[in-house]
């Protein structure tokens, strides 16, 4: 089977799942979508984000894609109304799952998982509904503009970064990335909290992936690389894209009108 792994977040920041995935499944082809036009999502209402979801799922049904990877928290929590014929991979589940599991089993302080997540995310108690009272959740939503602007590594973000996470400092043993931009900050991270263990959702959402590609026999385990199968389309202008970190070879970044 030759069709494409559809892969959609708000910006670039679902790219770290991409890369993630591609490592993974060497011989995939994937079409990813950055919905650069509306980023960041974690700003918008409940409805302006669903409309988003619905509009984007759509299209990768007309590209007939093998499989959808949601990979944004805010989109998966406004995405479980969403009935598609392609099977849809959220990125929630799996994490605070995997959390849970190393929380309680390697880490002895208190068992309080830290959720680092854009202010919707947050607010929608996506979350909460599995980590329950074992969460402590923070609303980092300015994070996503650092990254989607190339801002990484400097010493704002770095100020940015510290201002929002002090108040965890030694409150949690364990953070979630919630929200796959924030991968790219991890040295800020590690500098507030360099003692918690890191559960990054890129890693998680490759697993169930995985189950399901082999479930169905639709990975493709042949040796040949499809380094010119991997698409990158997103909403906004291509050129505002800052993606110099990701090593992958894609085909360029194209610009696309997703609309319901």
């Amino acid at each position: 089977m030759n069709k494409s792994i559809g892969v959609f977040d708000s910006g670039v920041g679902g790219l770290t799942v991409l890369n993630n995935l591609i490592n993974q499944f060497p011989n995939e082809a994937f079409l990813y979508v950055g919905d650069t036009k509306y980023c960041p999502y974690g700003t918008k209402t409940k409805k302006e984000i669903e409309n988003r979801v619905e509009a984007i799922v759509s299209f990768f049904e007309k590209e007939d894609v093998k499989a959808i990877v949601i990979a944004c928290n805010t989109a998966t929590a406004n995405s479980y109304h969403i009935k598609s014929k392609i099977p849809i991979i959220r990125i929630i589940e799996p994490t605070a799952k995997k959390a849970l599991e190393i929380s309680h089993k390697y880490n002895n302080y208190n068992h309080h998982i830290g959720v680092l997540a854009t202010n919707y995310t947050i607010d929608s108690l996506a979350y909460n509904k599995f980590l329950k009272d074992e969460m402590i959740g923070v609303r980092c939503s300015p994070f996503v503009e650092i990254v989607e602007k190339g801002e990484k590594g400097t010493e704002e973000s770095y100020n940015v970064v510290k201002e929002i996470l002090n108040p965890i400092v030694g409150k949690v043993d364990t953070i979630i990335l919630g929200c796959t931009h924030f991968g790219l900050l991890l040295p800020e991270i590690k500098n507030v909290l360099p003692n918690v263990t890191i559960i990054d959702s890129s890693d998680c959402v490759s697993e169930v992936l995985k189950e399901y590609l082999d479930n169905n026999i639709i990975i493709k385990n042949n040796d040949i690389n499809n380094i010119n199968n991997i698409e990158i389309i997103c909403t906004g202008n291509p050129e505002e894209i800052q993606m110099d970190w990701f090593k992958h070879k894609y085909q360029g970044i194209k610009h696309v009108e997703i609309e319901k």
